[in-house]
């Protein structure tokens, strides 16, 4: 895999260790944001009153609205997106440093806009990725909201909550 990518990164450069990073970043902005989940279960618990061996739910029951639930719990992956931002710049240092100085080299070739894209492919589409799995789980989360939370426990209007949070 490193070896394709490898066209895209500065010649020389250890992709290896930077995929690595990112993986393990996505990984962790997955899982902190998993406690979404955690808080989900919590308030949809609190509809609830127990008698016995029977749950009841409470006849004033209302469900926090999602966005509220959610807070910031997606925000591991706009960090991750702001990391890539660093390795770009990284990736422009890289040129010129060790004996070689591949600046030079990437100066010299007829496409001029060859020093760019390898510096900014891989990190954009680093924070693309970013971006895409945060909106994969919260449309993931908000229909998780939607259909395990009881009808006469919602707001109306949660959809629309949240894209005024977002815009």
């Amino acid at each position: 895999m490193t070896h394709k990518l490898s066209r895209w990164a500065p010649p020389g450069f250890p992709l290896r260790t930077e995929l690595q990073f990112f993986g393990s970043g996505m990984f962790l902005a997955a899982l902190y944001s998993a406690l979404f989940l955690h808080r989900y279960f919590i308030a949809r618990n609190d509809l609830y009153e127990t008698f016995g061996t029977s749950r009841v739910l409470r006849p004033d029951a209302v469900m926090p609205d999602f966005i509220v639930l959610l807070g910031g719990f997606l925000l591991g992956f706009a960090v991750l997106a702001l990391c890539m931002a660093g390795f770009a710049l990284y990736h422009y240092l890289y040129h010129w440093q060790g004996g070689s100085k591949s600046i030079y080299l990437m100066r010299r070739l007829p496409d001029r806009w060859e020093l760019h894209r390898r510096c900014l492919t891989l990190p954009l589409a680093g924070a693309v990725l970013c971006g895409l799995a945060a909106l994969l789980l919260l449309c993931l989360y908000f229909i998780l909201y939607m259909t395990a939370t009881p009808a006469v426990c919602l707001t109306p209007g949660q959809w629309q909550k949240v894209w005024s949070v977002i815009l």
